[in-house]
Protein backbone atom coordinates (compact mmCIF):
# COMPACT_ATOMS: atom_id res chain seq x y z
CA UNK A 1 0.00 0.00 0.00
CA UNK A 2 2.91 2.34 0.67
CA UNK A 3 4.33 1.95 -2.81
CA UNK A 4 1.35 0.95 -5.01
CA UNK A 5 -1.51 2.64 -3.16
CA UNK A 6 -4.73 1.42 -1.58
CA UNK A 7 -6.40 0.45 -4.86
CA UNK A 8 -3.82 -2.27 -5.46
CA UNK A 9 -4.66 -3.80 -2.08
CA UNK A 10 -8.47 -3.66 -2.33
CA UNK A 11 -8.86 -7.43 -1.99
CA UNK A 12 -6.49 -7.70 0.96
CA UNK A 13 -8.18 -4.77 2.71
CA UNK A 14 -11.61 -6.37 2.27
CA UNK A 15 -10.25 -9.70 3.53
CA UNK A 16 -8.76 -8.21 6.68
CA UNK A 17 -12.01 -6.33 7.36
CA UNK A 18 -13.72 -9.73 7.56
CA UNK A 19 -11.08 -11.80 9.34
CA UNK A 20 -9.72 -9.42 12.01
CA UNK A 21 -13.04 -8.51 13.69
CA UNK A 22 -14.18 -12.16 13.55
CA UNK A 23 -10.95 -13.29 15.20
CA UNK A 24 -11.24 -10.59 17.86
CA UNK A 25 -14.74 -11.85 18.72
CA UNK A 26 -13.48 -15.44 18.80
CA UNK A 27 -10.53 -14.66 21.09
CA UNK A 28 -12.74 -12.68 23.48
CA UNK A 29 -15.27 -15.53 23.45
CA UNK A 30 -12.50 -18.01 24.34
CA UNK A 31 -11.45 -15.75 27.24
CA UNK A 32 -15.06 -15.57 28.42
CA UNK A 33 -15.28 -19.37 28.28
CA UNK A 34 -12.04 -19.71 30.25
CA UNK A 35 -13.43 -17.42 32.98
CA UNK A 36 -16.72 -19.33 33.16
CA UNK A 37 -19.57 -17.36 34.71
CA UNK A 38 -17.15 -14.60 35.68
CA UNK A 39 -16.64 -13.92 31.98
CA UNK A 40 -20.22 -12.71 31.79
CA UNK A 41 -20.24 -10.53 34.89
CA UNK A 42 -18.92 -7.03 35.39
CA UNK A 43 -15.96 -8.20 37.48
CA UNK A 44 -14.05 -8.60 34.22
CA UNK A 45 -14.42 -6.39 31.13
CA UNK A 46 -14.76 -9.36 28.77
CA UNK A 47 -18.50 -9.05 28.10
CA UNK A 48 -18.01 -5.36 27.38
CA UNK A 49 -15.09 -6.11 25.07
CA UNK A 50 -17.20 -8.66 23.21
CA UNK A 51 -19.96 -6.10 22.74
CA UNK A 52 -17.46 -3.60 21.35
CA UNK A 53 -15.86 -6.15 19.03
CA UNK A 54 -19.22 -7.36 17.74
CA UNK A 55 -20.35 -3.79 17.10
CA UNK A 56 -17.13 -3.11 15.19
CA UNK A 57 -18.11 -5.83 12.72
CA UNK A 58 -20.98 -3.56 11.61
CA UNK A 59 -19.19 -0.22 11.88
CA UNK A 60 -17.00 -0.74 8.82
CA UNK A 61 -19.71 -2.52 6.86
CA UNK A 62 -21.26 -5.95 7.33
CA UNK A 63 -19.07 -8.98 6.60
CA UNK A 64 -21.29 -9.94 3.68
CA UNK A 65 -20.54 -6.66 1.89
CA UNK A 66 -16.81 -7.31 2.17
CA UNK A 67 -17.24 -10.95 1.08
CA UNK A 68 -19.15 -9.78 -2.01
CA UNK A 69 -16.36 -7.30 -2.82
CA UNK A 70 -13.76 -10.07 -2.47
CA UNK A 71 -15.79 -12.37 -4.73
CA UNK A 72 -16.15 -9.70 -7.43
CA UNK A 73 -12.45 -8.92 -7.35
CA UNK A 74 -11.45 -12.58 -7.51
CA UNK A 75 -13.94 -13.43 -10.26
CA UNK A 76 -12.78 -10.39 -12.20
CA UNK A 77 -9.18 -11.58 -12.04
CA UNK A 78 -10.13 -14.89 -13.62
CA UNK A 79 -12.77 -13.73 -16.10
CA UNK A 80 -12.02 -14.00 -19.81
CA UNK A 81 -11.21 -10.70 -21.52
CA UNK A 82 -14.25 -8.92 -22.99
CA UNK A 83 -14.90 -9.44 -26.68
CA UNK A 84 -15.53 -6.63 -28.96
Amino acid sequence: MDTAGNKSAKAEIAMIKVVAPQMACQVIDWAMQAHGGAGMCQDFPLAYFYTLARTLRFADGPDEVHRNAIAKLELGRHAPPPRG
